[in-house]
This record gives C-alpha cells, sequence and structure tokens, in this order.
C-alpha cells in the first residue's frame, strides 16, 4: 500500500529532522503528531495543526485563519491590480491588506496580554 509506505516515510523523516514523536493523535486520521524543534506541531498527512484546550481556543484559532487568508488573497488583488495598472484598485486592496495586519497585530498583542495575565494569576496562586 503505496500511501502508507509514504506516511511511514514521512514519519521517519520527521524524526530524523529532530521531531518528537507525542503522545497526541490527529484529531482527523488518528495518526501521531509530532513536535518540531521550532515548536510547532504537525500531522504526517496534514502539516501543522494547532491544540486547543476549549471551544474559545478553537474559535479564536478559526478566526485568525480567516483574517490570514483575506490577508493573502488581499495581497494577491493587489499584485494583479498592479499588473493592470489598476491604481484605484491597488488602493482599495492595499487598505484591505493593512486593515487585516492591523487586526492580525491586534489580536496578537492582546493573546500576549492574555497569556501574561494568566501567568501572573499562576504565580499568585502559587504562593
Amino acid at each position: 500500500m503505496a500511501g502508507r509506505d509514504d506516511l511511514v516515510k514521512e514519519m521517519a523523516n520527521l524524526m530524523m529532522q529532530g521531531a518528537i514523536m507525542l503522545d497526541k493523535t490527529c484529531p482527523l486520521d488518528n495518526l501521531p503528531l509530532f513536535k518540531l524543534r521550532n515548536g510547532d506541531i504537525v500531522c504526517p498527512r496534514h502539516g501543522k495543526v494547532v491544540i486547543v484546550a476549549s471551544e474559545e481556543e478553537a474559535r479564536d484559532v478559526e478566526v485568525e485563519g480567516i483574517i490570514r487568508e483575506v490577508r493573502y488573497r488581499a495581497a494577491k488583488k493587489v499584485l494583479e491590480s498592479m499588473d493592470d495598472n489598476d491604481v484605484a484598485g491597488m488602493k482599495e486592496w492595499l487598505a484591505v491588506l493593512e486593515a487585516a495586519e492591523r487586526i492580525l497585530s491586534l489580536r496578537r498583542g492582546s493573546t500576549e496580554q492574555k497569556s501574561s495575565e494568566n501567568k501572573a494569576s499562576a504565580g499568585k496562586s502559587g504562593r
């Protein structure tokens, strides 16, 4: 079975690159997940995955993915507008791109703030 052989090769490749096999499995296909040296968690079939602890976190990850997709599509439209010498279109798509970047930046700031608040809260309860 070629598909299975490819998966075994991909798992071996991940481990040769220094990835660590986790005791968690992919929710889509129950394959073991691997933690890369950079901290990313990947499924050998699906690539990067995000492990969430709550429905709220899952929604946050989904929203961020949507905003990233908007950013990507807006960037492509900027390039298309440049190729067509469409200055008005380029300005419009640059505004969309800028808004997506601003939203992602704000979300990162609020995520970092939540993380530091959680650490501070944990520190107080540990006293």
